[in-house]
């Protein structure tokens, strides 16, 4: 899990980072690892990989999108 976390971390640093809303950064430009998310934002939804529906958890007052059959 760990190695995993370093290189998500390190592929979203590559691309600068993911941008929600209005959010860019120091030169203006939107980061782009947000187009690689695969559920985020899509509760209700068909999961891409398994076609289950998408939850939406809140965590700590954030939300939190998963496939309660391919990410357990």
């Amino acid at each position: 899990l760990a190695d995993t976390i370093r290189r998500t971390l390190s592929d979203a640093i590559e691309v600068g980072g993911t941008s929600l809303r209005d959010f860019t950064v120091g030169d203006g430009t939107p980061g782009y690892f947000g187009q690689s998310l695969r559920v985020y934002g899509r509760a209700g939804e068909s999961c891409p990989a398994c076609g289950t529906p998408v939850r939406r958890e809140v965590i700590g007052q954030r939300s939190t999108f998963f496939c309660p059959r391919c990410q357990r």
